[in-house]
């Protein structure tokens, strides 16, 4: 009995084809991988824009706290150890982010004029507009929040 071994040209069809298997996932995985890193990089910028929206909402409510019944027509222009507006920025809720208050008195006038539900037709109201801008001096960008704020004031006090 003889065995015989059959030798066959062997041309490397299997080479090359796992080859050109491995280049097209290769490119896959590259394109993959650009696809996670855009995700990422979207994704802290959602969050420091998100950090700096609660920052100016947190600086507004602590200078509406601090300045609670101090607004009246004028108060912005008095010092602030006079009886004007007190612009403390939140330190202790500020989580990197840099808060700039600023607070303008839009209007003063009869009351009347913007509705007649609190009272008589006698009292004064004023109109501020509060904008907090806070940024993140590490990551950039900033983000601007208006707060509107109204009180009643004596009648001719504006």
């Amino acid at each position: 009995m003889r065995i015989v071994h059959a030798h066959r040209k062997q041309r490397g069809a299997v080479l090359i084809v796992s080859l050109i298997m491995l280049a097209v996932m290769t490119l896959f995985v590259i394109s993959m991988m650009k696809t996670s890193v855009i995700e990422l990089k979207i994704g802290g910028f959602s969050q420091v824009a998100a950090l700096n929206f609660a920052n100016a909402e947190a600086a507004v409510n602590k200078f509406i706290v601090d300045n609670n019944g101090r607004f009246a027509p004028g108060f912005l222009t008095i010092a602030e150890g006079s009886g004007g507006a007190i612009n403390t920025p939140p330190d202790d809720l500020m989580f990197g982010s840099l808060v700039e208050i600023t607070p303008t008195q839009l209007n003063c006038g009869a009351w009347g004029a913007f509705g007649s539900m609190m009272g008589g037709s006698n009292l004064q109201a004023v109109q501020f507009d509060l904008r907090a801008t806070a940024s993140d001096p590490v990551f950039g960008g900033s983000t601007t929040l208006h707060q509107g704020v109204q009180t009643l004031a004596a009648a001719g006090s504006c």
